[in-house]
């Protein structure tokens, strides 16, 4: 990953949280269209495969324990 995707997945994290803790309807909304653009530029960036992987990846790394 590079630093400008980093930084792209840094600021998708901070998004997410923010739009999580957001009680504002309207607001909420406009912030979700943000989130999807950014992960659009994000998997654009890094290609859809890698992308795809990725997050996968991260899916499982922070699933719950099965044992």
């Amino acid at each position: 990953m590079t630093e400008s995707q980093s930084i792209q997945l840094r600021e998708i994290i901070d998004l997410n949280w923010d739009l999580s803790h957001e009680t504002n309807r309207a607001k909420q909304w406009e912030m979700l269209k943000e989130l999807n653009d950014k992960k659009k530029a994000l998997r654009e960036d890094m290609g859809h495969e890698a992308y795809d992987l990725f997050m996968e990846n991260g899916r499982k790394m922070f699933a719950p324990s099965n044992s």
